[in-house]
């Protein structure tokens, strides 16, 4: 996503949503530097802790804490914030000066905000080589400054997998083992439960009791539930009434084996050579996270059909789309392509979206890949009914144009992000 705001034609534009979002973008920076000042202020508090650390004569585990408790204490009385929101977020501001110097640079600069840098440390962490962790931090930046925190999280996992030292199905075969449930209360008579999943299952039951809230309020519009409610309510419901079944297997899984009955859609990229066991390259679960090829490897088993997918070998944009099996072809190629609705900033999945029509088929628009995009209800709407206009201008991209005048690029995520190349050296 990109803005231009220079200069543009200003007939028809509406002037005062032009001149706000001007001065929303000028607030925006000025707050993400004030942001940044007060974490750089975080970071020297946390600097003068670990110096007056060092300065006791062999202190106990709670005597090395209390310079910092101290520290936190002071400023939280003078800036209203609670003792141990202070502490952390002064633990955090050490660690951000000291393995994303970079990033904390371009926060005090108001090219990015707080919620990238949190996404950048998320990813970036796991990355203990510095010389790793440097390549990370140069390429975030650059895809920071022109996205959203939301979307920035799927690149920035794809990003730092390519980096990990350990390949990842040794990684997730560990952290799988790892899995559990738990419960912890929040108060006022509520709890959290939690559970620690394979992210192809957990994304998958996110989206089967998605489907299902969305059924329940559809067969009865006097349901006042959310649709966050209903999801709640089904998660209680079905692990409350359906019984494991010793005899049958029923309700029993060891994180994977239950992968054959998942009925929630999951939209998985798995590089052909990968898949015929030629290369280890990651697969994704699209639009979210790396997934191990074991699992892959299981899921297109029970695939009853398959895409392959051709993409531009320096872009990685989707070029064509094909199947074994008969489908809406078109559908699949913009499902592949765009991932997720195409308006600045959404990341509402493609099978859950509208292809819409970018220049209206009443008015002589053509059914073809090339006039179609992936746009949520909410965008779609938008599109039709107010002065946003977008237009394609070939490969997928789209300019969108506010009201106000200002235009946005938006492109399609890239499909394949490891090319292999057979090619003799040009040496």
């Amino acid at each position: 996503m990109h803005s231009n705001h220079g200069d543009v034609e200003t007939t028809g534009v509406d002037a005062i949503a032009r001149e706000l979002a001007g001065e929303g973008i000028e607030v925006w920076r000025a707050n993400a530097r004030t942001e940044a000042a007060l974490a750089r202020l975080f970071a020297r508090a946390a600097r003068v802790g670990a110096r007056r650390v060092a300065e006791l004569a062999s202190p106990s585990s709670r005597e090395a804490e209390l310079p910092f408790r101290a520290l936190a204490a002071e400023l939280g009385a003078a800036m209203n914030m609670s003792d141990r929101t202070v502490q952390r977020r002064m633990n955090d501001a050490a660690v951000l000066e000291e393995s994303f110097p970079a990033t904390f640079a371009a926060w005090e600069e108001g090219r990015i905000a707080g919620g990238h840098v949190a996404v950048i440390m998320e990813h970036g962490l796991p990355l203990t080589d510095p010389e790793a962790r440097a390549e990370f931090e140069a390429e975030a930046l650059l895809r920071a400054e022109g996205t959203t925190p939301g979307r920035l999280g799927a690149s920035l996992a794809r990003l730092a997998e390519s980096l990990q030292p350990r390949p990842l199905a040794e990684r997730h075969k560990e952290a799988r083992a790892l899995r559990g449930a738990c419960v912890r209360d929040i108060g006022d008579g509520m709890a959290e439960f939690i559970s620690a999943q394979p992210a192809v299952l957990a994304h998958a039951m996110h989206d089967r009791i998605t489907q299902q809230a969305q059924a329940l309020k559809n067969a009865d519009p006097t349901d006042t539930r959310t649709l966050d409610q209903i999801r709640a309510d089904l998660v209680a419901d079905m692990l409350l009434t359906v019984t494991p079944s010793v005899e049958t297997g029923a309700g029993f899984s060891d994180g994977a084996g239950g992968l054959g009955a998942i009925r929630g859609i999951v939209n998985v990229t798995v590089p052909a050579l990968a898949l015929a066991g030629v290369t280890d390259e990651p697969a994704e679960l699209v639009g979210r996270c790396p997934i191990d090829l074991a699992t892959a490897r299981v899921l297109a088993g029970y695939a009853t059909g398959w895409d392959r997918v051709l993409a531009d070998p320096i872009t990685g944009c989707v070029l064509a789309v094909d199947r074994y099996t008969p489908s809406a072809d078109m559908k699949r190629f913009l499902r592949a392509r765009d991932q997720h609705c195409r308006f600045p900033g959404c990341r509402q999945p493609a099978h859950r979206c509208d292809r819409d029509h970018t220049l209206d088929y009443a008015f002589g628009g053509a059914t073809d890949v090339c006039n179609l995009a992936c746009l949520c209800k909410r965008h779609h709407v938008l599109k039709g009914e107010t002065a946003w206009t977008v237009r394609q201008l070939g490969g997928g991209v789209l300019e969108w144009t506010s009201p106000g005048g200002h235009v946005y690029i938006d492109k399609p995520p890239p499909a394949i992000h490891f090319v292999p190349n057979t090619d003799p050296p040009p040496f």
